[in-house]
This record gives structure tokens, C-alpha cells and sequence, in this order.
């Protein structure tokens, strides 16, 4: 039955990859860290959306704004030119002139008062309809109304829109009458017209701050934009609300409303229309600075919280991180009572200092329980010693005495006095075996470590071990390709040839008829750095209930042993940074597991020193 582990070290247990947050550390700082960065991109977020928000909102209200700008605008453009249409169609010397049917005698009225209105253009017409005086380019274009201009009966003044490829040309017509009883005598037509084309449309893109565009028949005819950004404006001529359009690298809002009713010889669909344009680009632009400056205080802040909450972590893991490597030199080295001191600051963690103060507090009572067992265990030593001593150490004295005793008898023969001297000697090399096996054991254990052959080391002890009966019992599994090992070659000999002895007994102890290889030393590498060390024999075996003692100091099953071979093999072993582990059955035999590492660290501190 194999003799029980010891637990390995925190170190040596296997651990495979571990989670980020496998550590306190790790997890407050991502902790803190996650909760800026959601809390921090909340707020930008609300910000960014309420600000793109509140802009759309005004953006839009601008923008109807305007169009209701342009639109008041053209109307009151449009009222100014009828009431001065008004005046000039009442003036004596017009209707004089008018009168006279005669164009020549019209013509010059015409140019002059279109001056004096400042019209793009001015149509004069007599009863029937027919043209008197035109002034200004673009005049001809005012005969596409006829019903406007041949209905003389008619005392309504009219206004209407009518498409042309400088614009959109807007008309203002009112009768010229003499005001006779019982009917006015209407003498002919007053027509003066405006253009809304480029010109007019940067004026009104000055007074609204918009783009202005007009349009007709689903093309647009004059707009504030440079001509050859024109082409996408065509997708927004009547739409039913505010649209989105792209010219060059800009997004605009868009706003189209009818100007007013057309011509009669102007289809419905050929209607003007008024486009108002809003930079949604521009508009939102200093967005993009609140943005930027929101990013930027976001990182930074970010940043901070990252470091805040990292130096925060480590005021709690910093003492454990203290605690955990006290206790891996303690598992180390042995040294239980070794304490760990915090350097105190303002952001100390009290949990963690009071874990120190428990783990201090933890340290000293164990050095005083060491002490204690310590004590117990010399006194307890000292009683087991006094018991080995005192059976060990009767007999041959009991044998001695009663050798002495024949020596003195006077009779003695040279045959009985050669024996008795003999006995004596003996006893005497026994009493001195148990006192170097008593110090050995009791004294403490250096090393001197060189490199060596460990295939040697074993063939060398099985020698010692069998010395006088030869090594027939003995077979040799020896790898040779095992490397050279650092180890103290005496110490590791002596403790082989402790553990070989103990073997010869037990083999010897079974009366094995054919003890031809009924000890087996074999080595081996574990691949890790360790070299193995088995030793198996076919003798009596350990008793169940004896395999929890067989290391123990003093524990013997046999009638002459002292019981400290094994306890100093196991030193020697665990001294040089090795294990051994038992394992045996009762009758069947027994096997001893040498681990053996090839660099003690021991070792390298002697190579360091």
C-alpha cells in the first residue's frame, strides 16, 4: 500500500490558462473600469443625440422660416409693382398715347416707364389686344398670356408666373381706363414684369441666409447655387414635406412651395415652385467640435478612471499580493514564522491590513505552537531515544559482562578466551554502530554537490549493500542515457545502501529458495527534470498498519535494527530538494520510489553564492 502524499505546493499544482478575471486585481480595475466607460458613453451619447436633436429642431424651424421669408418677400415684391403699375397706367399722358393706337407714339412711354418702375419689363397694349410699346429682354415672352392681355373688357388686375430660361418671370397686369359714365372706357393693358432668376435669388439668399432655387415643369431655372451644382436639386420639386439632398460634399434640408397660380397657358404640373435650402452640414458642424471635445474628455477621463481604479485595486491586492508571496517562501523554505509588513499610506485598505495583522498574528502562534511541538517532540525523542538506548545498548553490555565474567575464570581455555574476546569486539562494533547512527541522525545534514554518474551511484551501493555475499540478488534496469546530475554522490550512496540493506533483510527474512534477482534497481528520467530512483525486492513486505511509521525515527521491525536507517535515507533525499514514496505488501514485497531533481536548488544558491 503506498505510504500517504504530502500536498504539493501552490506552485507545483497544475494550472492551465486563467481567466482575466481570475484576479481580485483584474476584476475591480475591469469593474471600474466597465462602469466609466457605460456611465461616460451614456452621457456622451445623450448629449450627442439631445444636441443632433435640438439642431434637426432648429434647423427645420429655420428653414420654414425662410420659406416663408421668400414667399413674403416676392409678395410684397409683387404688391410694390402692381401699385406702381397702378400709378403709371393712371398717368394722362399714357392713356394720351395709348389712345392713339399708334405704336410709334407708344414705344418711348414704354421705355420710360419701365425705367422709371425699374421692371425687368414692360408691355403696352391697345383695346384689341394688340402690342403698343415692349421694353426689356423678355418682353416677347409676356404674349404667352393672351387672355390676359386681349381680354379689354376686363377691370381685374392679374398677376401670374410664366417659365423662361433666364427664370421665372413674374407678371403684373392692370387695365388702362378713363373712368366715363356709365362703364370706365378701357383703353388697353398695363404689363410690367420680374424676373426671379440668379440674381434675384442671391439677393433673397442675403436677406433669408438660405439657398434659393425656382423651378418649373420639374427643371430648375434659376437658384443662388453655382450652375454645376444644379443637377441634384431636380429631386426635391414638389415634395410634400422637408427633403434630403447632397450637393457636392454638403447635406441639405429642402422646402419646395408653389409660388403662386401660372398662366392659363401654363399646365398645373408646370407651376412655379420656390426651393429653400438649409446646410444641414454647416448647421451641424459645430456639433463635430462638441464632439471632438467630448471625445477627447471622454478618453481622458477614461484614462483616469482606468488608473484611479487601478491604483484602488491594487490598495486591496497589494496586501494580499504580500501575504501570498510570505506564504510561498514559507512553503518553500519551511520557515512558518516568517511576518509581512505593509507600508502604510493614505489609501491603505483597513480589510487588508487587518488580514495582514490576522496573518501576523497567525505566524506567532505558529512559531509558538513550533516551539512547543519542538519541545514535545525533543522530550519525546529523548524518552524513545532513552528506550532504544537502553534495549539497544543492555544487550551487548549484558553480553560483555557475562564474556567478562569467562575470562576471569582461571580455567580458560586459549580456544574459549579467543571466542570470548571475540564476542566482546563484536558487541563493541555494535555499540558503536548505534551511537554513529544515534548522531548521524540527530546532527544536522550538509551537502557538497558535484556533478555525477547516478547509474554509478547505484552500482556502487548495490556493491557496499551486498558486500560478502556477492551481487546475484541484484539486477541492474539502469538507463544510460540519462544525463549527469548534480547531487552530493556520498550522501545519496549512504542513503541507497540504507534502503539496499533494509531490502537484503526482508529478502533474507522470506527465505526465498532463488534470490537470483530478488532485488531490482532501476533508473529512469520523468521528463521533468527529475531523475527516478526505484529499488523493488520479493521479500516479506510491511504490514497495513505499519506503513504510516516506517519513516518515523526509532520504528523497527527487526530484532537488531535501531529504526533510524530509513529516517536517514528520507533526510538525505528531501535535503537535496528529492521524495520518496513507499509502497509494499505483506508477503508480496516492497518498492521504494526515489525522485531525485537533476539541479537541486540547493545547489544553484551554493552556484549563486
Amino acid at each position: 500500500m503506498p505510504a500517504a502524499q504530502p500536498l504539493p505546493l501552490v506552485d507545483d499544482l497544475p494550472i492551465g490558462p486563467m481567466p482575466v478575471t481570475s484576479s481580485l486585481t483584474n476584476r475591480i480595475f475591469v469593474a471600474c473600469t466597465l462602469l466609466a466607460t457605460l456611465s461616460l458613453g451614456f452621457a456622451f451619447y445623450f448629449v450627442n443625440a439631445r444636441a443632433t436633436s435640438e439642431a434637426e429642431a432648429e434647423l427645420r424651424a429655420g428653414l420654414n422660416e425662410a420659406g416663408v421669408l421668400v414667399e413674403q418677400n416676392r409678395v410684397g415684391l409683387t404688391d410694390t409693382f402692381t401699385r406702381l403699375a397702378r400709378l403709371v397706367a393712371d398717368l394722362p399722358k399714357l392713356k394720351a398715347a395709348v389712345e392713339t393706337s399708334d405704336p410709334p407714339t407708344v414705344q418711348p412711354l414704354a421705355d420710360e416707364y419701365r425705367d422709371q418702375v425699374k421692371a425687368d419689363v414692360l408691355l403696352l397694349t391697345g383695346r384689341r389686344g394688340e402690342p403698343l410699346g415692349r421694353s426689356g429682354t423678355g418682353a416677347e415672352e409676356l404674349t404667352t398670356i393672351p387672355a390676359a392681355l386681349t381680354d379689354t373688357n376686363s377691370l381685374d388686375e392679374i398677376s401670374t408666373f410664366v417659365p423662361h430660361s433666364r427664370g421665372v418671370l413674374q407678371v403684373v397686369s392692370v387695365p388702362i381706363l378713363i373712368d366715363r359714365a356709365p362703364e370706365p372706357d378701357i383703353l388697353g393693358r398695363l404689363t410690367v414684369g420680374f424676373f426671379l432668376d440668379d440674381r434675384f435669388a442671391q439677393q433673397v439668399k442675403q436677406l433669408t441666409n438660405s439657398e434659393i432655387a425656382f423651378a418649373s415643369g420639374g427643371r430648375i431655372l434659376a437658384s443662388s447655387f453655382p450652375a454645376k451644382a444644379r443637377g441634384p436639386l431636380a429631386s426635391v420639386i414638389g415634395a410634400k414635406d422637408i427633403a434630403t439632398v447632397r450637393i457636392g460634399d454638403e447635406d441639405f434640408l429642402a422646402l419646395s412651395r408653389p409660388l403662386g397660380p401660372a398662366s392659363a397657358s401654363v399646365a398645373a404640373a408646370d407651376a412655379p415652385i420656390a426651393l429653400t435650402f438649409r446646410s444641414r452640414t454647416e448647421r451641424l458642424r459645430f456639433l463635430n467640435t462638441i464632439r471632438t471635445g467630448l471625445e477627447g474628455a471622454l478618453l481622458i477621463t477614461l484614462l483616469l478612471a482606468t488608473i484611479v481604479s487601478y491604483a484602488v485595486a491594487r490598495t486591496v491586492t497589494q496586501p494580499l499580493s504580500t501575504i501570498t508571496s510570505a506564504m510561498r517562501e514559507m512553503a518553500a523554505t519551511g520557515d512558518l514564522t516568517r511576518k509581512v509588513t505593509l507600508q502604510s499610506g493614505p489609501w491603505d485598505d483597513e480589510d487588508a491590513r487587518l488580514l495582514a495583522s490576522t496573518f501576523n498574528s497567525l505566524t506567532e502562534s505558529v512559531a509558538r505552537f513550533q516551539a512547543e511541538a519542538a519541545q514535545r517532540e525533543r522530550l519525546s525523542s529523548l524518552g524513545r531515544l532513552s528506550t532504544v538506548i537502553a534495549h539497544e545498548i543492555r544487550n551487548p553490555l549484558m553480553i560483555i559482562r557475562a564474556t567478562l565474567s569467562t575470562l576471569r575464570r582461571g580455567d580458560i581455555s586459549p580456544e574459549e578466551r579467543s571466542e570470548a574476546v571475540a564476542d566482546i569486539a563484536e558487541e563493541t562494533t555494535r555499540l558503536n554502530r548505534i551511537v554513529t547512527e544515534v548522531l548521524d541522525f540527530a546532527k544536522p545534514i550538509t551537502f557538497e554537490y558535484a556533478e555525477s554518474n547516478i547509474n554509478d551511484i547505484c552500482i556502487s551501493s548495490a556493491t557496499a549493500a551486498w558486500a560478502g555475499e556477492g551481487d546475484s540478488q541484484v539486477a541492474l534496469d539502469l538507463d544510460s542515457s540519462l544525463p549527469r546530475i548534480v547531487t552530493d554522490s556520498e550522501r545519496l550512496r549512504a542513503a541507497l545502501i540504507n534502503i539496499l540493506m533494509n531490502a537484503r533483510h526482508a529478502v533474507h527474512a522470506a527465505h526465498i529458495t532463488d534470490t537470483r534477482g530478488s532485488v531490482t534497481v532501476r533508473t529512469r528520467s520523468n521528463g521533468n527534470g527529475h531523475v527516478i530512483v526505484s529499488i523493488h525486492d520479493r521479500g516479506i513486505g510491511i504490514a497495513k498498519e505499519d506503513m504510516a511509521r516506517i519513516f518515523d525515527p526509532y520504528f523497527t521491525t527487526r530484532r537488531a535494527g535501531t529504526g533510524l536507517g530509513l529516517p536517514i535515507s528520507k533526510n538525505i533525499i528531501e535535503g537535496m530538494g528529492g521524495s520518496i514514496d513507499i509502497a509494499s505488501e505483506l508477503g508480496v514485497g516492497t518498492e521504494i520510489s526515489i525522485h531525485l531533481p537533476m539541479d537541486p536548488p540547493s545547489a544553484q544558491e551554493n552556484k549563486t553564492a
